[in-house]
Parts: structure tokens; sequence; C-alpha cells
């Protein structure tokens, strides 16, 4: 039996305030909850509990990833140019 798709609600929750965009973007991945909880532990930064054996992000969880994270880059290098 296939799971539920993710909703936006869920999304929300899982993430924080992020834009209503992003949000439908990473819907229209279609991505399991799992893969959202892969990318949710890069974001808090807790890939250490995989050790030496950490593997890099990749597929549904590197895009969900690039989704939430692509203006971040952007505003730093913007204000280290102030």
């Amino acid at each position: 039996m296939a799971s539920k798709p993710v909703t936006h609600a869920e999304i929300l929750r899982m993430f924080g305030p992020i834009d209503d965009h992003r949000a439908v973007e990473i819907m229209g991945l279609n991505p399991s909850r799992e893969e959202l909880e892969v990318a949710m532990a890069y974001l808090a930064d807790m890939t250490d509990i995989m050790g030496e054996e950490r593997q890099p992000l990749s597929g549904r969880p590197a895009a969900i990833y690039e989704i939430v994270t692509r203006d971040e880059t952007f505003e730093i290098e913007e204000s280290e140019q102030v």
C-alpha cells in the first residue's frame, strides 16, 4: 500500500514558516516522510549521527535541502559585501 502524499501542513510543521511556493515545490517532488526527515537532519546539522560512514545528501532529500536553503547562500554573500 502506497503512503499518503505529504501535505502542505506537514511540510510547514517540519520546516517552519517557509514560503508557500517552496512548500508546493517540495510537494511536487512527491517525497516520502522519511526523505523529508533526512533533509531535516541535514538542515539541523545532525549528520554526525552516521559517524564516519556519512554519505552525501542525494536524490529527493538533496532537492528538498536545496529548496529550503536556496536563498541562505545568497543572503550570506550579500551580508559579507556590506
